[in-house]
């Protein structure tokens, strides 16, 4: 019951009333990465600029998304990770495979998910 009081009582994030709310996919994704001999790991923290009601749907279809990177995460190659192109390229395929998830998951939508930031990348080798 405090815990419903204390939300209910809780000012709103900055920028939460927003046209174009931020959606944060958390957890960190943790992965390993680039099948070789050694394990490596990749943890990327992803934050989806969307406009409003989209940021609802991609909160509602959360699992089926974080499902989705996971594996695109997992694909990835050591070199294509540790460019400045690599990571571009990867945050637009995100951008991309998000999209996808979203027509797929509602029919439409895909044109309201705006941007995919990464806004914490680090890469064990």
């Amino acid at each position: 019951m405090l815990s419903a009081v204390y939300a209910a009582s809780a000012p709103a994030a900055p920028g939460s009333d927003s046209e174009f709310p931020y959606v944060e996919l958390s957890p960190s994704f943790v992965t390993n990465y680039d099948g070789g001999g050694r394990l490596r790991y990749l943890k990327v923290d992803v934050t989806v600029r969307t406009h409003r009601p989209m940021d609802e749907a991609v909160r509602h279809h959360m699992p089926y998304i974080r499902s989705k990177l996971i594996e695109l995460f997992a694909s990835q190659l050591e070199e294509d990770l540790t460019s400045t192109d690599g990571k571009e390229h990867l945050r637009e395929q995100t951008l991309e495979e998000i999209r996808a998830a979203i027509d797929l998951l509602e029919g439409s939508g895909s044109a309201d998910i705006l941007e995919v930031f990464f806004t914490s990348y680090v890469i064990q080798q």
